[in-house]
């Protein structure tokens, strides 16, 4: 069956989008896709055929029972014949810390190669990929950036860690490098933009393909699933949490305008006002006036 035919027969159906990390992590280690894996990484980093002609996948298995737990963490982590780390991640929302983290997990990925005892020198690379669906940074349109540690001068201080931020917000509608045909294929989401990304591309014609074998895919529906209603869950619960913080500094708001509001009635109220005046002025109900008077 060719592309064209998996297409259609999944024409009923939206087609599972990478920017779900749960179907970013099923595809790219999915049996028979370890090629697109390679290709992606070659893409978006410095490494070559010859860096990637073996990569090991080493990742928490997951299972239906934890992949609707919203706070259960999936990316693609991979270790090259080379011995180089590399991390994929997928984030769909920016929040404080983000990058804290993201740096922290880098660091543990660099320093967890070596065992007790042997030497620095032999620490390989360690590369993070973050595909980001918001923008992360203000200053600039470039939806590709590779960040690495420089000295004031701006030369490299280091390639020991490495960061590459790939912003599907600003990509090109028509993406001119593999770079940007591959952010293309994350954001796609009907079999219309599969075919259009696969017209003349031969390498995202068959990574489009495994997407569309993917999409048609009962299990792999199911786990995207119960992903997204595990993210929905979690949004839910930030929604009621802020609400509530919300409604506390509404009671708190109220109780200070009551108690502005009886502190004038006093003062009205000494100054020979009327009760039935000094409710009308402070909208304070005439009970609360008579109590006033009754202190």
């Amino acid at each position: 069956m060719n592309m064209t035919q998996k297409i259609k027969q999944i024409s009923e159906q939206k087609i599972l989008p990478l920017t779900n990390d749960v179907v970013m992590q099923m595809y790219f280690t999915r049996e028979g896709n370890i090629e697109q894996l390679k290709q992606f990484i070659k893409a978006v980093t410095h490494l070559t055929d010859d860096d990637l002609t073996k990569v090991e996948v080493k990742n928490p298995k997951l299972t239906k029972v934890n992949v609707g737990d919203k706070d259960f963490n999936v990316d693609v982590n991979v270790t090259t014949n080379t011995g180089d780390r590399i991390n994929i991640e997928m984030q769909v929302k920016n929040h404080p810390g983000f990058i804290e983290r993201m740096v922290s997990y880098n660091a543990r990925n660099y320093s967890s190669q070596l065992e007790r005892g042997e030497d620095y020198v032999q620490l390989r690379e360690a590369i993070s990929i973050v595909i980001v669906n918001f923008s992360m940074f203000d200053d600039t349109d470039e939806f590709y950036e590779h960040i690495l540690f420089r000295r004031k001068n701006e030369k490299v201080f280091t390639t020991a860690q490495q960061f590459i931020i790939i912003d599907l917000t600003k990509i090109s509608e028509t993406p001119s490098d593999a770079k940007e045909h591959w952010a293309s294929l994350f954001k796609a989401k009907s079999k219309e933009e599969l075919d259009m990304l696969s017209q003349g591309n031969d390498e995202i014609s068959s990574a489009a393909d495994k997407l569309a074998d993917l999409s048609a895919d009962e299990d792999a529906r199911y786990w995207a699933e119960m992903r997204h209603r595990g993210k929905m869950l979690r949004k839910t619960l930030e929604n009621v949490a802020r609400e509530e913080g919300r409604e506390e500094g509404r009671e708190e708001e109220r109780a200070k305008a009551v108690n502005e509001k009886l502190e004038i009635a006093k003062n009205l109220l000494a100054k020979g006002i009327s009760n039935e005046d000094v409710a009308d002025i402070t909208d304070l109900d005439l009970e609360s006036v008579l109590e006033l008077v009754k202190d």
